[in-house]
């Protein structure tokens, strides 16, 4: 099956709320609601969105 580059699939259920949780982590560190580090805060977002990211690219993620 020859997929195009620019069909894209939505992401598992499960992978969409790991992503989710990561991003809100961030968010609440950003706004010092709960106190992490501040490399925690940064990873968290990063990987939550190339979580994201990514499982819109791959089939099955």
């Amino acid at each position: 099956m020859n997929r195009n580059w620019t069909q894209c699939s939505a992401p598992h259920h499960y992978t969409f709320l790991i992503a989710l949780v990561l991003y809100i982590v961030a968010l609440l560190a950003h706004f010092n609601v709960i106190h992490v580090s501040g490399e925690v805060a940064l990873w968290s977002w990063v990987i939550g969105f190339g979580l994201l990211l990514i499982s819109v690219r791959v089939k099955g993620l």
